[in-house]
């Protein structure tokens, strides 16, 4: 069986990232998990470090990762979709990209075989609606996470409530 590359920024790690790493998993031996815009955080739409992604598929695949089923790797932007791309083929191997990203697509198109899936529940299960949710105060956004998610997010926080907190 092939090794197969899922690649998505986590801001933050759903059930739509949850189900495709899962499906993947049942297609490939193993499954290169990509952090990407690990360069970018504490913004609207990069609220979470790298750190705090990694942390978020580490507290949910924990099995897998530790069985070697899932190997992750944490990647920053760069100037362009090609450099981009290049960087990950020449920092680990594998054989397929599986993606429902158009963009993500394109970056290794010519490069590498692409395996393209329908995502799940996009209308609903998406990072924008997810962030925009927790944003207002509205409870609704934990039904799209795992409940391990929901606790790390919980605690990143109140760190950060009390890190701006004054003496």
């Amino acid at each position: 069986m092939a090794i197969g590359l899922f690649v998505a920024r986590f801001q933050p790690l759903h059930k739509g990232h949850e189900r495709a790493i899962k499906k993947a998993l049942k297609l490939y031996e193993k499954v290169i998990v990509v952090i990407g815009s690990a360069n970018k955080s504490r913004e609207e739409k990069n609220p979470f470090t790298a750190e705090e992604r990694k942390l978020m598929l580490e507290a949910v695949f924990s099995k897998e990762i530790n069985e070697g089923k899932i190997e992750v790797l944490v990647i920053e932007d760069k100037d362009s979709d090609e450099e981009w791309a290049n960087e990950i083929i020449n920092r680990v191997n594998f054989d397929e990209v599986y993606t429902a990203s158009d963009w993500v697509a394109k970056a290794f198109e010519g490069k590498k075989s692409v395996k393209r899936f329908k995502p799940f529940k996009y209308e609903t299960i998406n990072g924008t609606n997810i962030r925009r949710l927790i944003k207002e105060g509205n409870e609704e956004w934990k039904k799209y996470v795992n409940r391990k998610v929901v606790e790390i997010i919980q605690k990143i926080a109140v760190k950060e409530f009390f890190s701006k907190l004054s003496p």
